[in-house]
């Protein structure tokens, strides 16, 4: 007998291959038979008449390990059809860590928004973190990369310069311990220091590693305003130096002198792929973005780490050199009134959160730069802002490429414990809006396209082998969606707002989510590219 039958659903089996109606049925944590009419017993038997059965979403750049210490069921993920996130983005990641250095490492974490365990890092490796994580119990799968910043910090700190040749052999180490451990690929952050003080020779080193494990290098790249064009050739040099399979993060023309160049980029990757370099993208829906506002700092000032940072933020002699760099990146992100606040939690600064840097200018009559400094100052750098800065129909251009996946670069939140902080939609809307506005009210993309760029060709970008497509043998993390329904509802102004239309989520066969409610069932892992089982 089968644990499961799902019946008479629309199959789009993420292939991108035409919609078909067939039933699925499943034995245990995998997809037994898929089929016509099929005549099986089954302990549970799902009606899907009206829905589409795909794949379980993948999201291929979020960040829920910022938050999952807090929500280990990642609701507003739940909600969008998400199975599985990879985790450890934008160099940003939580191992490895040297002995003595996790009070460094937390510290620089928390100005980026992650939320750590009460008593601290206590682990120093890829299996440790591991551990720790499947302790909270997640509802959904975790497909965990190396963060840069972790491993440069781990063999060097926070200092701007170059490795010496026996930390560059630590960083190397390092990254091939956590690969043998069972990490998914190494991500970039070529904007945040210490990241931006790698140059392209480091990463050249550490990609030939991923090179040598056949994983993924992932990169927020050097620049997505003026140094658009230039970081792009970066990234596809060091995909010909190193032979790695190379993501661009969150691919986007940020800026008014990039408005319309969306096609030029997209160019520039297809002709990278016809001369042998593999190289893909993922894209998120909107035409906003969000970060620490110690972004639009200088990379200078970060040297040394937070308490470095807030005491050049505090010093007299930089206060002219600050203000007009910083007020350089305000100008090039679009100006003080596209940057909202978001993420003020001390007092007398609560209540400014979704408010813009430019109403704040007003209000307190200074500068720009003078806002963004008192801010991080009296928030020991734990301050975010969302960036409006990118034009829609580069959104849309990106957006219909098959070859660009999806991907949120948001978090896993809760809609009512999280309610009061302004953050970024696309921590609630990203997938359903894809499915929703584009898909049905717009028509950019067909569904089985768009499903695709969720599903299998993440999962494909990942070297994941056995998820990403409804055949026997897959893993049975499957989605069933109304496509009349599916949607976003959250927006600027009113964020977390859940997503409609996701009528049922299996993770490994077991329902998280059952006529749109939460189970509050825990099947989802920690997934290790060590363990990923070949199908025959």
């Amino acid at each position: 007998m089968y644990s499961c039958l799902i019946r008479g659903a629309t199959l789009i089996d993420g292939s991108g291959g035409e919609p078909c109606r067939k039933d699925v049925a499943l034995a245990g944590d995998r997809i037994g038979a898929v089929g016509a009419d099929l005549k099986l017993r089954a302990a549970q038997v799902i009606e899907g008449g009206g829905l589409v059965l795909s794949p379980g979403f993948i999201d291929i750049h979020g960040h829920s390990d910022m938050t999952l210490f807090r929500h280990p069921l990642l609701e507003s993920k739940l909600f969008q059809g998400v199975t599985t996130e990879v985790t450890g983005n934008c160099g940003l990641g939580l191992f490895p860590v040297r002995h003595g250095g996790e009070e460094e490492l937390a510290r620089y974490l928390t100005i980026h928004d992650f939320t750590l365990p009460p008593e601290g890092i206590t682990w120093h490796d890829f299996s440790g973190y591991g551990e720790r994580v499947t302790e909270c119990g997640l509802a959904l799968n975790v497909a965990p990369l190396v963060g840069h910043a972790a491993l440069r910090m781990a063999a060097m700190g926070m200092d701007d310069r170059a490795p010496t040749a026996t930390e560059r052999e630590r960083m190397v180490q390092l990254l091939a311990k956590a690969l043998t451990q069972g990490a998914w690929g190494m991500s970039t952050g070529l904007i945040y220091p210490p990241g931006s003080y790698a140059l392209t020779g480091e990463l050249v080193a550490l990609a030939q590693v991923l090179h040598r494990y056949d994983a993924l290098y992932t990169s927020h790249i050097r620049s997505e305003s003026e140094g658009l064009f230039t970081a792009i050739e970066e990234a596809i040099a060091l995909g010909v130096a190193s032979g790695a399979r190379l993501q661009i993060s969150h691919l986007k023309a940020l800026g008014n002198s990039n408005f319309g160049r969306g096609g030029e980029l997209l160019e520039k990757l297809a002709a990278a792929r016809r001369e042998g370099v593999d190289i893909g993208a993922d894209q998120y829906p909107y035409d906003a973005s969000a970060t620490t506002l110690t972004a639009v700092v200088p990379p200078w000032a970060h040297a040394g780490g937070v308490g470095c940072l807030l005491e050049r933020l505090a010093d007299p002699l930089l206060q002219k050199k600050l203000h007009a760099e910083i007020n350089g990146e305000i100008a090039r992100r679009e100006g003080a009134d596209g940057i909202m606040v978001t993420g003020c939690h001390g007092e007398p600064n609560r209540g400014l959160s979704g408010k813009t840097v430019a109403h704040l200018a007003h209000l307190w009559n200074c500068s720009p730069a003078e806002v963004v400094i008192r801010l991080i100052r009296e928030e020991e750098g734990k301050v975010g802002a969302i960036f409006f800065s990118m034009a829609e129909r580069d959104v849309r251009t990106i957006l219909a490429d098959p070859l660009v996946a999806v991907g949120s670069d948001g978090h896993g939140l809760h809609s009512v414990l999280d309610g009061a902080e302004a953050t970024h939609p696309r921590s609630y809307g990203t997938f359903p809006r894809v499915l929703g506005h584009y898909v049905r009210e717009e028509k950019l993309l067909p569904l089985t396209t768009a499903v695709h760029k969720m599903t299998l060709l993440p999962a494909r970008r990942l070297g994941c082998l056995d998820r990403g497509l409804v055949a026997p043998g897959y893993v049975a993390d499957l989605l069933l969606f109304d496509p009349e329904t599916v949607g976003e509802t959250a927006t600027y102004t009113a964020p977390h707002c859940l997503a409609t239309g996701v009528r049922h989520l299996l993770v490994a066969g077991r329902p998280v989510l059952r006529d749109g409610v939460v189970t509050g069932e825990r099947p989802g892992r920690v997934l290790k590219k060590t363990d990923m089982r070949m199908l025959s």
